[in-house]
């Protein structure tokens, strides 16, 4: 079909997407003994960041969420940042030790306050909450306590297919 092509990405470094007015940067992060990616696409002069699997740095015992927050923190001060789209894969019952690379709302709380401490109030700010795994018991569970935790009154969103996210 020849229609996709692969191409490798510096860590940081900005790229032309072809063929589009729109640039990528990735970052490292961590996922248990892997790396996974975020990529901070841009649009003119909006922006979007989106994180594949991750752990708490606390956790992984690295520093890329935290490397990644201070990126993104002038962005995210100017209101051009529309929105994180960030994975919370289990419920607070996870024991740390088997979170594999995964976030928990606790977790996720936390590193959004790292955030805020760069970035000052996060109130309304959009936060899509990605792979949350099955079975729908959990999802409830960590949608509840999501709801709890959010002190910092992010603007919770939870993607359906097939349905299109106004941010």
């Amino acid at each position: 079909m020849k229609k996709y092509h692969y191409k490798t990405l510096e860590p940081g470094a900005e790229t032309v997407i072809e063929n589009t007015e729109m640039t990528v940067r990735a970052f490292p992060l961590s996922h248990s003994n892997l790396t996974s990616t975020a990529f901070l696409v841009k649009n003119k002069d909006n922006y979007v960041l989106y994180l594949g699997d991750t752990g708490p740095d606390e956790v992984e015992k690295s520093h890329n969420l935290e490397a990644l927050w201070q990126t993104i923190a002038l962005i995210v001060k100017g209101k051009k940042l529309k929105a994180i789209m960030i994975e919370v894969s289990f419920p607070d019952e996870q024991p740390d030790k088997l979170l594999f690379g995964h976030l928990t709302p606790r977790w996720l709380m936390k590193e959004m306050h790292k955030l805020q401490t760069m970035t000052g109030p996060l109130d309304g700010f959009n936060l899509v909450v990605t792979h949350v795994k099955p079975p729908q018991s959990s999802i409830e569970k960590i949608k509840k306590q999501l709801a709890v935790e959010n002190d910092l009154g992010l603007h919770l969103i939870y993607p359906q297919q097939g349905k299109p996210i106004t941010l």
